[in-house]
């Protein structure tokens, strides 16, 4: 028989409190930057929009926190109910790839996201721009809206326009075709084709192919036909005697009408593409189609066209500076995770010969240190005290050099140890020696209410046990 004990110690209550503790000063928290002045600036392209119009917004930022950002830092814009974002990733980067960050649109706020690249560069900045669409405008009605994206800046307005009766009210074409990329979904774009749409008796068979152009792909899943009944799938469509439809590729299809079903009907063809990763390039999509069929009482016709759907204008980029030329920069981190630093911990400066420049530098709360104005040599630094919680050797030393034709300064990420502990008892019977003491005990040890360890303690070892 084993049984199960769990080992708690107020000793070892205290470590974990006393390290936790700690920690918290080193771990640094994110922070929110809408509301710290980090946006200098926006603009919206067009600010008189008709309802389901499109327009672009671009954003400018900079940090203005003296260089103190941190790796998990983020950026939340909030778009008014009008504008719908069009959801997409895009990557903050500099020239030469490296990236700040990322900036997720959806469709009611941006959230931009920014990685340990900040953490080791300054004067950070840079810009993004997206699509939003005008929506929530009811039928003959007018909305004005204004918006900061939730920040402190002065705010913009919007002027929304509803859907209007208009036209002349002539004749409608007897095809024509429509497409759309949706706010929640820029990966694909939605098609529809319209046919015989006032209802005309035909003498002949109507015959249609549809064609997608380049960047796309055909879902043929989703195409469904309709107008004239709930729409339906291509089977239940030949299945039901309208006519036929055959895939060509994964680009395009051919519809078959029968002339005996197409009378006085109105014929709806929707589907979705997909837009591949050498499409999300393009500036436009098309989609090409041909329609024959004969009115009855008028000649044979044979139409063609080609329809376009513009692509989701998004993007950006950042940047930022190394320290300035024979600038020295120490940051301290926790050994394996450079996004924990290490306030508080003590260095000096020397020249290769062993002459020590100023006096004791101590790294702040993002664990960072500067030296400005060093002249060009060898130099090494010596941590020569650390908050006890860490291991460090103080006869260590750290060479760098500062070169005269340097464009910038130094940076040294210096890390540390945590120290390690054990944790030892033995399991003290009180039962007589009872005769129904079991042959081995279980003994877990727990970090921060789960368990990390279990030792089996038996009488062979003395009812003893460690924890390393």
């Amino acid at each position: 028989m084993i049984k199960r004990v769990t080992a708690i110690f107020s000793i070892l209550m205290l470590f974990i409190f006393t390290i936790g503790q700690s920690f918290t000063s080193i771990i640094a928290s994110a922070q929110e930057l809408n509301t710290t002045g980090f946006v200098d600036s926006f603009t919206i392209d067009k600010t008189t929009l008709d309802s389901a119009e499109t327009t672009r917004i671009a954003v400018q930022f900079s940090d203005k926190s003296g260089n103190q950002m941190k790796a998990g830092d983020t950026l939340t814009l909030t778009l008014p109910s009008e504008l719908k974002g069009y959801s997409g990733t895009i990557p903050l980067n500099n020239d030469v790839g490296a990236n700040f960050g990322t900036c997720q649109i959806k469709t009611n706020n941006v959230v931009c996201t920014f990685s340990d690249t900040v953490e080791k560069l300054q004067n950070i900045r840079g810009n993004f721009y997206f699509q939003v669409k005008a929506i929530n405008v009811a039928h003959g009605q007018t909305v004005t809206t204004e918006t900061n994206l939730g920040t402190q800046l002065e705010k913009k307005t919007v002027t929304i326009i509803g859907p209007t009766d208009g036209g002349s009210g002539g004749s409608s074409p007897f095809s024509y075709k429509t497409g759309d990329i949706k706010p929640e979904n820029t990966d694909e774009i939605q098609w529809v084709l319209n046919v015989n749409t006032s209802k005309q008796n035909v003498d002949s068979d109507i015959v249609l192919t549809d064609t997608l152009q380049e960047g796309q792909t055909l879902n043929q899943d989703s195409l469904r036909i309709g107008g004239f009944a709930a729409p339906m799938t291509p089977q239940e469509f030949q299945a039901q005697g309208y006519g036929t439809v055959t895939f060509i590729g994964d680009n395009g299809f051919k519809a078959v009408i029968n002339k005996d079903k197409a009378n006085g009907l109105t014929f709806v063809f929707e589907y979705k593409a997909n837009i591949t990763d050498s499409g999300k390039k393009l500036a436009a999509f098309y989609n090409n189609y041909t329609v024959d069929y004969k009115v009855t009482g008028e000649e044979q016709v044979s139409k063609s066209d080609s329809v376009s759907v513009k692509n989701i204008d998004q993007g950006g980029g950042a940047q930022g500076d190394l320290p300035p030329k024979g600038t020295l920069r120490i940051v301290k981190h926790i050994a394996g995770d450079e996004t924990k630093f290490i306030p508080n911990v003590s260095f000096k400066l020397y020249t290769e010969s062993g002459q020590q420049i100023g006096s004791t530098y101590i790294t702040d709360g993002q664990g960072m240190v500067e030296v400005p104005n060093l002249d060009p040599g060898n130099y090494y630094v010596q941590e020569v005290s650390a908050p006890d919680y860490l291991d460090f050797d103080s006869q260590a030393k750290v060479n760098f050099t500062v070169d005269a034709n340097a464009q910038k300064g130094v940076k040294l990420m210096i890390p540390n140890k945590v120290k390690m502990t054990s944790v030892s008892g033995t399991k003290t019977w009180n039962d007589n020696n009872a005769t129904d003491r079991p042959s081995s005990i279980q003994v877990d040890l727990l970090q921060n209410g789960n368990v990390i360890q279990t030792k089996e303690v038996t009488a062979a070892n003395s009812w003893n046990y460690t924890f390393a």
